[in-house]
């Protein structure tokens, strides 16, 4: 398992619940005064294909592609045992984006994590929702459209519509999450409220939504599970929900997943599921690929990829993947680069 350990992707532990940076283990620490600052994160670099794109003037179907990112994370420790942390991420994509995001605040104390403001999300914390082993957590250098993800369902426009940390700027959702862990199972609970405002016929009203999560998550032997619901009630996304439930297993140098969820979204319900895997053909290369299916005549998708590790905490990663979109129209999508954690 040692290419599947190395290429820590979407979710691993640190003191303040889950680390969602590539990289954690090569993160940097460093005291200032009484607390102490954790520097990780990651850079990309390469090229992408979409065939959906127009390829005119204004756009092309072949692009570069390149991301950095750099988290911190700061923490102190008072005489009674409590942790109390605050995360700040910084990113640009493709020359664009470079500001901080909103921080996440946490306090922590044996087995109980509660934070505030940018929070990581019970669905998006529930394990097996990306792919394991891969640094970009999906197909290829980039994802290629994270067409895998049970919960990605494009009939009714769900598309990551659940609550995670957001890697973008300043937002108007701050929410209020608590982890407990005990033994190898964590329960995970949280709530949101989104304050955007709307002026109809001259009235400013909340146009944003409140939503609440539970869901919990445990290891057996070499089987992780994951189950995790949201809803939510109030302004423009009133009513929807997503119900995410995973299985997956580690087979010596591989590992095999199976996930299922259940959206409604914009009035419209959405079945999908996903199963994909990998294996460590090689010492330094770990390939893996994913089939996924949802209803609603969108239809079947699936991908391969493969991740070769050069040493230094950097790989070449290169994926394809064929993709449907909402009226079952296939997308072939590849990307291929450089990825390098720190």
């Amino acid at each position: 398992m040692k290419k599947i350990l190395l290429a820590a992707t979407a979710l691993s532990l640190s003191a303040g619940g889950l680390m969602l940076s590539a990289g954690s283990a090569d993160a940097q620490n460093v005291s200032i005064g009484n607390a102490d600052l954790r520097f990780g994160g990651y850079a990309r670099f390469g090229i992408d294909y979409r065939d959906d794109r127009p390829d005119t003037v204004t756009d092309d179907r072949w692009r570069t592609t390149n991301r950095f990112r750099l988290q911190l994370d700061l923490t102190t420790t008072t005489d009674t045992g409590i942790t109390f942390g605050a995360r700040q991420r910084f990113q640009i994509d493709n020359g664009a984006g470079a500001t901080g995001n909103q921080v996440r605040f946490f306090a922590t104390f044996e087995g109980l994590t509660v934070a505030f403001g940018n929070i990581l999300g019970v669905i998006e914390s529930t394990p097996n929702l990306y792919l394991t082993g891969v640094p970009s957590a999906g197909t290829g250098l980039n994802g290629n459209g994270f067409f895998s993800l049970a919960a990605n369902t494009v009939s009714n426009g769900g598309v990551f519509g659940w609550t995670a940390y957001s890697s973008g700027g300043a937002s108007a959702t701050n929410g209020v999450e608590a982890l407990y862990t005990f033994g190898d199972f964590t329960v995970h609970a949280h709530s949101t409220d989104d304050r955007t405002l709307a002026t109809v016929d001259g009235v400013v009203d909340r146009a944003g939504s409140r939503s609440e999560a539970i869901g919990v998550r445990g290891t057996f032997a070499d089987v992780t599970v994951g189950l995790g619901y949201e809803r939510w009630r109030r302004g423009n996304r009133d009513g929807d929900e997503i119900l995410f439930a995973s299985a997956g297993y580690n087979i010596g140098e591989g590992n095999v997943s199976l996930s299922y969820a259940r959206t409604d979204y914009n009035d419209m319900t959405a079945d999908k599921w996903s199963l994909s895997g990998g294996w460590n053909v090689m010492p330094d290369l770990y390939t893996y690929g994913f089939v996924a299916h949802e209803n609603n005549d969108v239809g079947t998708s699936y991908g391969i990829g493969a991740s070769y590790a050069l040493g230094g905490g950097a790989s070449f990663e290169a994926g394809y993947s064929r993709g449907r979109q909402a009226n079952g129209d296939g997308v072939n999508v590849f990307s291929a680069g450089v990825f390098f954690s720190f």
